[in-house]
């Protein structure tokens, strides 16, 4: 399906945020996505409806349009359906691929080629997260291991689990350049990362689904813990 004007003005918003160029409390310019974009008024102000929906921005009156904070309730959520959606994305795989065996030669051969590229997908993302940290590119990692969530959900072969987990992944860069550096919200993971790209190499992927849960679980209460703090140290300010 093709996409509208305000479609591609949402989807380079959300990457904008993904990659780190728009933070919370960042205004977002009308005019200047106008001239930026080559799009009229109506649909930047059709796309900022469409991310407010999201949760993405809010508009404030008389002050313009924003990039949302998260409250710490939504980061707890965004965390707990990460893990059912990325663990769930992982255990359909494994039932995906066990329906391999079934199929004609010609349709094997197929499924083959497309699950080594999907695999080759992960693969890459975990050395690019490795050489980003080995080059001191700390940005380059939050954005390679972003591409690692994504890559392993597509192994589910399920536009709707990616389509979702993009949203989630760009709700969390919320998160991530509010709570720490770039270095210490992703460095830690990278040993995770690799663990779970080995078993996903030899084909297990229960025990990749069930390590990815237990790496959220702890990925929640380093940096959700560490956004409790920040909420409570800013209202004892008040």
């Amino acid at each position: 399906m093709r996409k509208s004007a305000a479609d591609s003005v949402v989807e380079a918003l959300r990457t904008a945020i993904l990659v780190g160029q728009a933070g919370p409390g960042d205004r977002l310019a009308e005019t200047t996505l106008v001239t930026r974009l080559d799009v009229s008024r109506n649909t930047v102000r059709e796309a900022f409806r469409l991310l407010a929906h999201e949760g993405l921005v809010e508009h404030i009156p008389n002050r313009g349009v924003f990039v949302r904070r998260l409250s710490l309730t939504e980061a707890r959520d965004v965390y707990r359906t990460r893990r059912i959606l990325e663990s769930g994305a992982l255990r359909d795989a494994a039932v995906r691929r066990s329906g391999r065996a079934a199929l004609a030669p010609e349709e094997r051969a197929a499924f083959d080629d497309a699950w080594e590229a999907a695999v080759d997908d992960v693969r890459s993302a975990v050395h690019g997260g490795l050489a980003a940290r080995d080059a001191g590119d700390w940005d380059a990692l939050g954005t390679a291991n972003g591409e690692f969530h994504l890559a392993l959900a597509r192994l589910a072969d399920n536009r709707t689990i990616d389509q979702l987990l993009r949203t989630l992944l760009t709700e969390m860069r919320l998160l991530f350049v509010t709570v720490a550096a770039a270095q210490d919200v992703h460095e830690r993971y990278l040993a995770d990362n690799l663990h779970i790209l080995a078993l996903v190499e030899t084909g297990d992927l229960l025990r990749a689904a069930l390590a990815l849960e237990e790496y959220l679980l702890r990925a929640e209460e380093h940096l959700v813990g560490r956004y409790e703090e920040q909420v409570a140290g800013t209202e004892g300010l008040v």
